[in-house]
């Protein structure tokens, strides 16, 4: 009997239900592990195989909401795209499930573009699968990836113009996760103005 593109996916969710962290992440002055897009790969790639699932993304939409400008001490670019996660029956491509995902992705360099495809396929893989990740997505700040999940906060530090504008833009930062207790928040925006504070003095100097 041919199965289809949800009974394909059913054996899969069968075969692998939890997938451990298997990335160190270091900056900011934090120290965290998360799931990595290629341990996932690793664990579900052959059971893909196997049942006959094939996974492709197809980007719709992209902006670059942010350019980095080192004059205006915009560290970094702030990346936006929009993508459909195909998940196809090899044996009838036209039987498939497709994902609607967003992104974002901030880098210094070229490489958000390469984030955000990463991110929303990894997203888009869990959660078509169900698996256990041990993360909660509903309670992430900076104990995740801040380039992920703290992009606006990063911006609204890195692109102030002055003294006076950061301290202003921190203020903000630092009331709203003060109330919400994060201590990690805290810590890694402190990190962050520090650095900018010390970027504006060099160009007053």
């Amino acid at each position: 009997m041919t199965r289809n593109i949800y009974q394909r996916i059913n054996e899969i969710q069968k075969a692998v239900d939890y997938i451990k962290k298997d990335k160190s992440v270091n900056g900011g002055g934090q120290n965290y592990t998360a799931v990595s897009h290629d341990g996932l790969i690793s664990l579900i790639r052959k059971h893909l195989v196997v049942n006959g699932v094939v996974i492709y993304p197809e980007q719709q939409t992209s902006v670059m909401l942010v350019q980095r400008d080192k004059e205006k001490g915009i560290a970094m670019h702030l990346y936006e795209a929009s993508y459909h996660i195909n998940f196809v029956n090899i044996d009838d491509p036209k039987d498939r499930i497709v994902v609607q995902i967003a992104a974002h992705a901030a880098d210094n360099g070229d490489k958000a573009p390469g984030k955000a495809v990463t991110y929303a396929t990894k997203s888009a893989l869990l959660k078509v699968f169900s698996l256990e990740t041990g993360d909660d997505d509903e309670s992430r700040t900076a104990e995740d990836d801040p380039d992920a999940y703290m992009a606006e906060e990063i911006l609204a530090i890195t692109g102030a113009e002055t003294m006076e504008s950061l301290a202003t833009e921190f203020r903000k930062l630092f009331a709203k996760y003060n109330a919400a207790k994060d201590k990690k928040a805290i810590a890694f925006l402190t990190a962050e103005k520090d650095k900018k504070k010390k970027q504006l003095s060099e160009i007053e100097q």
